[in-house]
């Protein structure tokens, strides 16, 4: 019978700011209530990873272990890297060092079950939401033979169905951030907290895994579990700023005023930021409510400022909607980054060419932009097929280390020359290589001891101007 378990957050990528673990100290909570004895093991800030490993299995002897896995690698079509290496390294040591019974998930591990078991060599996964299934499993006398919402077992035939099914307004156990995570450690380098608000996605953009992640359905909590876990992680931990991690935070339509004006009616005093906004149906009123509940910053994803490759995204809202949502932000006194996607179905140099002008005159110079180029590949999603369909790719390609699209109308250097020769405020332009830039973190530290106002990316003006000439740009693609 299992009694102890270790849950283990794998991620140790700090750019372009470190996550805390808010998934796996989910899962510890759910453990935890359910009567198990868990310890939690972030390797985030180990330098000695193993190490540590070997100790709390020494020490704790875990009979059951949960591992989380966060991210399969950067997205970075210019400077690829998959994280899925690092991970086999430590789920190696635990099966040389323990006889625990061994599960893995996370965002990483919803997307691609099958093949990161097999290259991980382990036997057990659950896909989706784990606050069900991780007791069942490790309750369970044979995991293959019981029933567990989202659990991937070896040689199990059929289609996958996650572990996220089920009320649209979810009643989800609270994450306890502050029973389980070191969140000193995390606010020393950014002084923000995570906390979601719902789940899943309704939305279908052509290259996005959140309906596999998550569920293809929004799946809300209530407003007032969402502020009483704030008010609790506040007065833990001294946070005074939080993050909404949602998905599509301004979605579906109604949310966002129910959550902003409970906040208010709670009387709660804090900062807030959102980390995806859409410019889909947003509203004069709304930004004025989220400007009085306290919010600061937002990063807002269109993608692009063409209807060509909008809909080509099947992002769902048009460039006029896009040039709406800029007018409302840059009458606010909201700052916000501006999220791109370069290369996507249909791009050539007539939508790129839109995209740039609108990232010069569009965005407020209290803004930035973040330019991705090229969009990473996931099976089971439109932009697999559209990639196959273009030549991009084969159907047998292996997906699990890092697989790209970029447009065949438009080869990579012409779209940097296009970047280099048409922006006309670099500076405040941003690119994914560069948040990995030693300089960033230390400059984002400095202004956290000194109490400056975040988010990150509202440094990285200041510090392209000194890299100059050394930057994405400057480089071949």
């Amino acid at each position: 019978m299992i009694s102890r378990i270790l849950v283990i957050s794998t991620n140790s990528e700090i750019s372009p700011q470190p996550t805390v673990p808010i998934g796996a100290a989910w899962i510890a909570e759910a453990l935890h209530q359910a009567g198990f004895v868990v310890n939690f093991l972030d390797l985030c800030f180990e330098k000695r990873q193993l190490q540590r490993l070997d100790q709390i299995l020494t020490s704790f002897n875990p009979e059951g272990i949960a591992i989380s896995i966060r991210n399969l690698d950067n997205c970075d079509f210019l400077s690829p890297r998959s994280f899925l290496p690092e991970v086999k390294r430590v789920t190696d040591f635990i099966q040389k060092r323990s006889t625990a019974r061994i599960l893995i998930g996370g965002s990483a591990v919803s997307i691609m079950p099958r093949e990161v078991l097999d290259y991980l060599n382990l036997e057990f996964a659950l896909v989706g939401a784990g606050e069900r299934g991780a007791p069942l499993f490790f309750a369970a006398l044979t995991p293959a033979q019981a029933r567990i919402p989202g659990l991937i077992c070896p040689n199990q035939p059929g289609t996958i169905e996650p572990g996220n099914r089920g009320d649209p307004h979810i009643r989800t156990i609270m994450p306890q951030l502050q029973r389980w995570v070191d969140t000193r450690k995390y606010l020393r380098l950014e002084p923000v907290l995570p906390v979601q608000g719902k789940r899943g996605c309704a939305n279908r953009c052509l290259y996005c895994t959140y309906p596999r992640i998550e569920g293809g359905s929004w799946q809300l909590r209530e407003p007032g579990a969402v502020v009483d876990e704030m008010f609790r992680a506040r007065d833990a931990t001294g946070a005074r700023e939080f993050e909404f991690v949602d998905s599509v935070f301004n979605e579906p339509q109604g949310y966002l005023e129910t959550l902003f004006e409970e906040v208010l009616r709670r009387g709660l005093r804090a900062r807030f930021r959102i980390s995806s906004l859409s410019p889909k149906g947003l509203t004069r009123s709304q930004v004025r409510l989220m400007e009085k509940a306290g919010v600061e910053s937002a990063v807002i994803t269109p993608e692009s400022a063409s209807d060509v490759t909008l809909a080509a995204l099947g992002k769902g809202f048009t460039e006029i909607e896009v040039h709406q949502a800029a007018q409302l932000l840059s009458g606010s006194s909201i700052s916000a980054l501006w999220c791109f996607l370069l290369g996507g179905p249909d791009e050539d140099r007539t939508t790129l060419a839109q995209t740039i002008r609108f990232i010069n005159n569009g965005i407020a110079k209290k803004d930035g932009a973040f330019i991705t180029t090229g969009i990473r590949v996931y099976p089971g999603t439109g932009m697999q097929e559209r990639a196959i369909r273009d030549g991009v790719l084969r159907g047998d390609d292996d997906l699990l280390l890092p697989r790209f699209y970029f447009t065949p109308e438009l080869a990579p250097q012409q779209a940097r020359e296009m970047l280099q020769q048409g922006l006309t405020h670099r500076a405040r332009c941003i690119f994914p290589s560069e948040t990995r830039v030693g300089s960033l973190a230390t400059l984002r530290r400095l202004g956290t001891l000194l109490r400056l106002p975040g988010p990150f990316w509202s440094y990285a003006g200041y510090l392209n101007r000194f890299n100059a000439g050394r930057r994405a740009l400057d480089r071949n693609w």
